[in-house]
C-alpha cells in the first residue's frame, strides 16, 4: 500500500463520520427551529434568529471542517472529543418533555460520530505508517 492510500476500513469511517456529522448539524437545526416562542411575528426575524442560534450551537463543530477536507486523523481525534459535548446535550435533551425525539435521535448520531471519528483516526494512523 502507498502511502497516500487508504484502506476500506478507512474509507467507511470516514464517510460515516461525514454522515453522521452531517446529520447531527441537522438535527441540531430541526431542534433550534421547531422550539420557536410563539411570540415572533415576523418570518424574517424569525428565520435570522433561529439561523443565530443554530450557528452558536454548531460553532464548536465548524471548527472541523477543514480537517475533514484534509482528511487528518489529527482533526477526527479532537472531533470525537467535542462530540461528547453534544452527546451531554442530546441527553438532557432526551429527558425533556417535548423534545425527546430530537434527544433521542442526536444521541444516536453523536454515538455514531464519536466511534467513527475514533476509528478513521485509529485505521488512518495505521495507513499512514
Amino acid at each position: 500500500m502507498t502511502r497516500n492510500a487508504e484502506s476500506k476500513n478507512t474509507l467507511t469511517a470516514y464517510a460515516m463520520m461525514l454522515s453522521s456529522y452531517l446529520v447531527t448539524v441537522v438535527i441540531l437545526l430541526a431542534e433550534t427551529f421547531s422550539d420557536a416562542p410563539e411570540s415572533i411575528d415576523s418570518g424574517l426575524i424569525f428565520l435570522a434568529s433561529g439561523l443565530g442560534i443554530w450557528l452558536f450551537k454548531i460553532l464548536p463543530l465548524l471548527l472541523f471542517v477543514p480537517g475533514f477536507f484534509s482528511r487528518s486523523h489529527k482533526s477526527a481525534a479532537w472531533l470525537s472529543y467535542v462530540s461528547m459535548l453534544y452527546f451531554i446535550l442530546a441527553v438532557l435533551l432526551a429527558f425533556t418533555p417535548g423534545a425527546s425525539l430530537w434527544g433521542w435521535s442526536m444521541v444516536f448520531s453523536t454515538i455514531a460520530l464519536f466511534i467513527s471519528s475514533m476509528l478513521f483516526t485509529r485505521w488512518k494512523k495505521a495507513d499512514e505508517r
